[in-house]
């Protein structure tokens, strides 16, 4: 899977989808349109009756074939565009805090990360372990408890408020291979920009369902009324009622349409991710020989039905294809498995606490392999696997998860210990700066804080870049529960530990940028930058501000410099008249500022960056940890969640 092309399709899909709609909504209007065009036109066959009994037969003819009226086409169009504008906007504000909204609608409990049941912490630890090894933000996890059937979902705008959801059948009933398989498959929609898609879908379909109910609503109040107009009214609303459902029937088409293709990527893509069929097939086979399947009870299911692992709803068989929002099970798992001879799974419930150590396979890399500078390869590898992380790196997050002490897993979990982490590791190596930072940090938070702060940092000395960064992957979604007033806080004490020393090394950039970058689009309301540049020639100041900063970063003179820097702008095709910057214009603040305008641009200008990057710190024979966490930060300013750096042993 090319996670860049990805992305392009999922915009392209995005605009599919909108145009699809727009015809959809189109239709409902015309419908409407015709409809009063009806009732008029009625009416006036009623006066046009009258008229020919009086004698009066000029004024028969133009009512009864007056069908085409541009001010009422102007009126019931605009009326009924109102009313699903209305609607799509009121379900998209309802959804506005992402995946967590989705979540909570559906019935979801958010999952305690200090839980001490063996089942809730095995999930935990599945979804942690897969987002150390994609580079992303780790989800907040969320279960259905009433639901039995196995099922799974994604939801969220972007990897910063993304999250997934299992229903208890799938906690209780999967072996941590299987868990493992259908996490992958829900991480692949959120890497693929399918839940962004599906939150718009789900908006839209509500709007258009509006006009239904605007319907239902005037043939209540028709009901009740003895007013000689309450016919016409009931008749109206009937009208509105069919076609209101008829454009939610046409919406779930298309959208149906779309998600089991969507499905299909997703179940590739998590194959890809694991490099194990067992794991996915095996909860397949599962849902095929459960009693419950992966259907669900909750009445909001159906229109959510589309951001699960598997059917959500039961379907008269007669429509099934049409409203299908998955290819059948046994589709999927023949893809899977070519071999397959048809039979499911009975459901046995596994042993939960077999699950929670290491499963079979290769063996774990060594945590601390990044302590050594990355080789060329571990950073080719890295860039090449954007969005699809390899075995060896879901290995290597594994092992960099059980590395962690069990204070600091803890830790990530607590808002006021998560922050005081996030301080410890932004705290001076230098015992002077280190005092005046902590007099300020009292200042801004409490004495616990500091303590807290203080005792993080000594702990923290010995770890390396990979470690302290899975932790801040880790305390993400734990700081997004933060108050506004609590996050302004936060925000103002990192702020102040960054510049304390009136400089911000690469470490401090790279950790601040993605705290920032991350929270800011729940506590600020921003969302995805939209596409500005579609052509590298308005960013070439730009490309060259990072190369030349990555190429001084990792080189020990001007002639290294120069020659690394060439390499990436070959790479990039960069006019050969385009030098590196001088090492005074290589900064923190030029770095952002090109960041900033490259995070619009699109896709493939984004992947050319990388593999540019890549080219740059491959120059040499050394990559060092300095050039890895500004490859990180960059990645992660462009929203390409950049998988750790293994090693090869």
């Amino acid at each position: 899977m090319d996670f860049f092309e990805e992305q392009s399709l999922a915009r392209k899909r995005t605009a599919r989808l909108v145009f699809l709609f727009a015809l959809a909504v189109v239709g409902v209007m015309a419908a409407v349109y015709l409809l009063v065009m009806l009732m008029v036109t009625a009416g006036a066959s009623d006066t046009a009756g009258v008229a020919y009994m009086t004698g009066r037969y000029d004024d028969v003819a133009a009512p009864v074939l007056a069908w085409w009226n541009p001010m009422v086409l102007a009126v019931s169009s605009g009326v009924t565009g109102i009313i699903i504008g209305l609607g799509s906007l009121y379900k998209v504000a309802q959804l506005r805090d992402g995946g967590s909204a989705v979540a909570l609608s559906l019935g979801g409990r958010r999952v305690d990360p200090d839980t001490t049941k063996l089942d809730e912490r095995r999930l935990l630890n599945v979804v942690e372990e897969m987002a150390i090894a994609s580079g992303v933000p780790t989800p907040e996890v969320y279960v259905l408890d009433r639901e039995p059937g196995i099922n799974a979902f994604a939801a969220g705008k972007t990897t910063s408020d993304a999250v997934i959801g299992v229903t208890q059948g799938t906690l209780q009933s999967l072996r941590r291979q299987e868990l493992q398989g259908v996490i992958a498959h829900e991480l692949s929609h959120i890497l693929n920009g399918d839940s962004r898609l599906n939150l718009r879908a789900i908006g839209l379909l509500h709007g258009i369902f509006l006009v239904a109910l605007v319907g239902r609503f005037l043939m209540r109040g028709a009901r009740g009324s003895s007013d000689k107009s309450s016919g016409g009214i009931a008749l109206m609303g009937l009208g509105l009622l069919a076609i209101g459902s008829i454009g939610v029937l046409f919406g779930r088409m298309i959208q149906s349409a779309i998600s089991r293709q969507r499905e299909l990527l997703a179940d590739a893509s998590a194959v890809q991710f694991t490099r194990d069929t067992d794991g996915l097939v095996g909860a397949l086979k599962k849902i095929g020989g459960a009693a419950s399947r992966s259907f669900l009870d909750n009445p909001r299911a159906d229109e959510a039905s589309h951001i699960f692992f598997s059917e959500a709803i039961r379907r008269l068989r007669l429509f099934a294809g049409l409203f299908r929002t998955h290819p059948p099970l046994a589709e999927r798992i023949l893809k899977l498995e070519p071999q397959w001879d048809g039979e499911l799974t009975r459901v046995v419930l596994p042993d939960i606490a077999d699950g929670m150590s290491t499963p079979p396979g290769p063996p774990p890399a060594d945590a601390n392999a990044f302590a050594e500078a990355p080789t060329e390869e571990a950073v080719s590898q890295a860039i090449e696997h954007i969005g699809s992380p390899r075995p060896e790196q879901i290995v290597f997050a594994r092992s960099l998860h059980a590395a962690l002490p069990d204070f600091w897993l803890h830790a990530a979990h607590q808002a006021p210990m998560a922050q005081a982490m996030v301080f410890g590791l932004l705290l001076a190596h230098d015992e002077v700066l280190r005092g005046e930072e902590l007099i300020r940090l009292a200042d801004i938070t409490d004495s616990q804080t500091v303590d807290l702060s203080l005792r993080f940092h000594s702990e923290s000395l010995d770890r390396t870049s990979a470690q302290k960064i899975a932790l801040i992957d880790m305390v993400l979604p734990t700081l997004r529960s933060l108050s506004v007033d609590e996050y302004r806080r936060f925000n103002r004490a990192v702020d102040a530990l960054v510049r304390s020393d009136s400089r911000v090394d690469l470490f401090e950039y790279t950790l601040s940028r993605m705290i920032q970058r991350h929270l800011s689009r729940c506590f600020e309301a921003s969302g995805p930058t939209p596409e500005r540049f579609r052509a590298l020639r308005k960013l070439v100041p730009d490309a060259r501000a990072l190369l030349s900063t990555l190429a001084r970063v990792g080189s020990s003179g001007e002639q290294d410099a120069e020659r690394a820097f060439r390499h990436g702008a070959h790479t990039l095709h960069l006019d050969a008249a385009v030098a590196i910057l001088p090492a005074s214009e290589c900064t923190i603040a030029a770095v952002d500022r090109a960041l900033d305008r490259y995070d619009a641009a699109t896709p493939t200008l984004k992947k050319n960056l990388m593999l540019a990057c890549a080219a740059t710190v491959m120059a040499d024979d050394d990559v060092t940890d300095r050039e890895a966490e500004l490859i990180r930060a960059i990645g992660d300013g462009l929203d390409c969640p950049v998988p750790p750096f293994v090693q090869s042993r």
